[in-house]
């Protein structure tokens, strides 16, 4: 626990893990400024972020129910997702023969562009939140099952021999031994399905929706009207980065003795 790769994390290991990407984000925005001042780039082409801004002030209460069906809509779909994805990795782990069955079935859902199904799930489910909701959790569901049903295979065969004999049944195990060996692993797939989720929003409201950031991007890019959508673009960010940075706290809080540097993207490029 005392390597450089091991030790648990302070206090000033938390600030350096998002204070050095806040730092970052802001030294782009000040790059992006510079860009346009320095080049006289039309407002129409790339406004300056200050520009931007000030279309989002202006914007005033009009982003409410946009932003607010935008994240009910992520939320909904990423919680589906996730309650989806360990149930069906529960059940590949457990069931060879069912494995078998239903791998094929959630790689060609995964291959098949979600784009494509959209306009179908708005002639199937209608108009409303029901068909972005489908499209936002076929984006986001494959990570999940992926990695929770190799953080639930990858066990010691120590362990299962000694809940043999301990004659413990397959719910005790899972809740007791392999759940808890895979929560790293089920961690990683919940970062990778929080970004999705948020696009898969975006995807749904960009081919049925009358509110939304998404469709607030279509309309003020029909208009020309590229600040408002930059701003909207600028939203759709914050809180996907907002629902990502709460998954590293949380996973912070439940795996404390995990190493500072796998908190971020090197965790989701192992798995």
């Amino acid at each position: 626990m005392s390597t450089s790769s091991g030790r648990t994390r302070s206090a000033s290991d938390r600030l350096s893990f998002f204070g050095t990407p806040i730092a970052t984000l802001a030294g782009l925005v000040a790059l992006w400024q510079l860009v346009v001042s320095l080049f006289s780039i039309p407002t129409f082409i790339l406004p300056g972020p200050l520009v931007v801004w000030r279309t989002a002030v202006e914007f005033g209460a009009n982003w409410v129910p946009h932003v607010l069906a935008t994240v009910a809509i992520a939320l909904l779909g990423f919680g589906v997702a996730i309650v989806v994805g360990v149930l069906l990795a529960i059940i590949i782990v457990h069931s060879r023969t069912l494995s078998r069955v239903l791998t094929p079935a959630i790689v060609i859902m995964q291959i098949v562009p979600k784009i494509a199904f959209a306009p179908l799930f708005l002639i199937w489910f209608g108009l409303g939140p029901l068909p972005i909701v489908v499209v936002t959790f076929l984006v986001a569901f494959f990570p999940m099952v992926v990695n929770a049903a190799v953080g639930l295979a990858e066990i010691e065969r120590d362990l299962l021999d000694l809940a043999r004999v301990l004659r413990l049944n397959w719910w005790k195990v899972l809740w007791s031994i392999r759940f808890p060996t895979a929560l790293p692993h089920i961690f990683g797939g919940l970062k990778i399905a929080s970004t999705l989720a948020v696009i898969g929003a975006i995807i749904g409201e960009f081919v049925g929706s009358n509110r939304g950031l998404g469709y607030l991007i279509l309309i003020a890019n029909n208009n020309l009207n590229t600040p408002l959508a930059l701003a909207a673009i600028a939203l759709i960010s914050l809180f996907g980065l907002a629902l990502y940075a709460a998954i590293v706290l949380l996973e912070m809080i439940s795996l404390p003795w995990k190493p500072v540097e796998a908190g971020g993207l090197e965790s989701v490029a192992q798995v």
